[in-house]
């Protein structure tokens, strides 16, 4: 039987551990400590089903154990909710755990419910609290009083962006607050060319290609771009196509808007691609037009990948993307549209802006590289492990 001390990394799903947390629990591993790991495998997944079996076996391959855990994403689904917080109560009870680090607001919630009556300690990290400046107020409502009352059991909160920190820091009594830059971003190796990615995908040769990354739901947007590029047809005479790497519920609404709108024939939803780089390698110009973010990893890629950015005017994106590396517009409202399309029209007509755009945002981009958010979290994990006493908040340095 091993004697090292026994971690559990939890998230809804499968896909958040493989996309933010694989360094993690290679850190965790390095630093000596057994990891397990518990997320739904099965379920809500952002990533295909190949690569779900992949993460399994490399989690396999670096001795971690996996646990299924029926999780939902929605709070709405009450029953699921119950079953979940059962068979984490049971997964507690068989592995004697010393620290839980859980993700995902739901997974969150029911992780550290457990946690507080196991005695167990917790690293809780939000990738973007559902309440923010602007957020619905039902958001304040429901999402609000709970991270209030779940954070008095959290002895470790790391947030992502500006924002969530600051509010965190003044309002939720966590033992440790901390800031980290995103979860981080390895540098790219991928890549299959840009007129392969063309010409795969049908798109003509000298076509302007805008280009999202992100599940296809309605909190991503992308909804949006394809209003806007239904009122761009062409661009100094180049066709403009809209290419969405991701899959999801919304994949048929987008689909029959953009036949709606008559531009079926310039949009590409290509469903979920591992090898993400080809498509930045391939676009003019990246487009992110979520509704709601903590601090989006697609965006830091496209960054690195030195393209130039419109995004919507939201928290996290600030913090990205300012005049000097794209495009900021609001992501709702009666002038939405219009705003998004005027940013896009500037940017495509000027090969010289794009450029210098696309410059500062990959020197921008490398604030966020994973070497960066891994120094940071192992100095959280070491502070954390040695069970100091106290309540501060800090960033981390770097």
């Amino acid at each position: 039987m091993s004697t090292k001390m026994k971690i559990l990394m939890l998230a809804s799903v499968a896909s958040m551990i493989d996309q933010f947390n694989l360094p993690n629990i290679r850190l965790l591993l390095e630093m000596g400590y057994e990891v397990h790991v518990a997320c739904n495998f099965r379920e809500g997944n952002t990533c295909d089903a190949d690569r779900i079996r992949k993460l399994q076996k490399t989690l396999c391959r670096m001795q971690v154990r996996w646990h299924q855990w029926d999780c939902p994403r929605s709070v709405r689904a009450v029953r699921k909710c119950r079953q979940a917080y059962k068979q984490l109560w049971k997964l507690t009870d068989r592995y004697h755990y010393a620290w839980m680090h859980c993700h995902s607001p739901v997974g969150g919630v029911l992780a550290r419910l457990v946690a507080h009556q196991r005695g167990i300690r917790v690293i809780y990290t939000a990738h973007g609290f559902h309440f923010y400046r602007g957020a619905p107020l039902h958001n304040w409502l429901l999402y609000y009083p709970v991270e209030k009352a779940l954070a008095r059991w959290t002895d470790v909160l790391i947030t992502v962006n500006r924002e969530d920190g600051r509010l965190a820091e003044r309002r939720l009594r966590a033992g440790r607050v901390y800031r980290i830059p995103g979860v981080g971003i390895a540098a790219s190796s991928g890549g299959g060319g840009r007129q392969s990615f063309r010409a795969a995908y049908k798109i003509p040769a000298d076509a302007f290609v805008l280009l999202s990354v992100g599940e296809l739901s309605r909190r991503k947007n992308h909804q949006a771009v394809i209003g806007a590029a239904a009122l761009l047809p062409s661009v100094s005479g180049r066709e403009v196509y809209y290419v969405v790497c991701g899959q999801g519920a919304w994949k048929d609404r987008l689909f029959q808007m953009a036949k709606k709108y008559g531009i079926a024939d310039r949009v590409r939803l290509v469903g979920f691609l591992e090898d993400v780089a080809w498509a930045y390698q391939s676009a003019d110009l990246f487009v992110f037009p979520s509704l709601q973010e903590g601090l989006s990893v697609a965006l830091i890629e496209a960054m690195a990948a030195g393209l130039p950015c419109v995004v919507s005017d939201i928290r996290g994106n600030r913090e990205l993307v300012g005049t000097k590396g794209g495009r900021r517009f609001p992501a709702a409202g009666r002038n939405s549209k219009t705003l998004l399309t005027k940013d896009l029209k500037e940017l495509l007509e000027d090969e010289a802006l794009r450029e210098s755009c696309g410059r500062y945002n990959q020197k921008k981009a490398k604030a966020y590289d994973i070497q960066v958010v891994e120094k940071q979290m192992r100095q959280i994990y070491q502070e954390a492990f040695q069970k100091t006493t106290g309540r501060h908040s800090r960033e981390v340095t770097k």
